[in-house]
């Protein structure tokens, strides 16, 4: 049961994040679903080592040309598959932060009309 207050939305093959954490930059990671607070993103397991619980996320951007621009900061909120050694990639629960209103809004209406094109149970 999913326990969030914003709803997501299924954007893998669609939408793409890049940020710095400790003066490292991320770059092209995917991003599996999305909502107007948050996403869940998928990191390469081999550069996810700097990656934790309640790590900030500085230049966050969202990479979709129907999404908003500019940079914001962001917050990792949860990490699974750190500790398993044959993981493709460390997916990673992400809050944002420090965000203006039209970005929120931006966001929102982007995860209705989504949700809105596809069939129920679509995530």
């Amino acid at each position: 049961m999913d326990k969030r207050l914003h709803s997501r939305v299924s954007v893998e093959t669609q939408c793409m994040a890049r940020f710095q954490l400790a003066g490292q930059s991320y770059n092209n990671i995917t991003v599996s679903n999305l909502g107007s607070d948050g996403c869940c993103i998928q990191v390469p397991s081999q550069s996810a080592g700097g990656l934790s619980d309640r790590s900030t996320l500085e230049g966050w951007e969202l990479i979709h040309p129907s999404l908003p621009k500019g940079t914001i900061k962001a917050k990792v909120v949860w990490c699974h598959g750190q500790d398993k050694p044959r993981a493709e990639y460390v997916e990673t629960g992400i809050q944002f932060t420090d965000v203006p209103s039209g970005y929120t809004k931006d966001l929102d209406k982007y995860v209705t009309t989504l949700a809105k094109a596809n069939p129920p149970g679509f995530m």
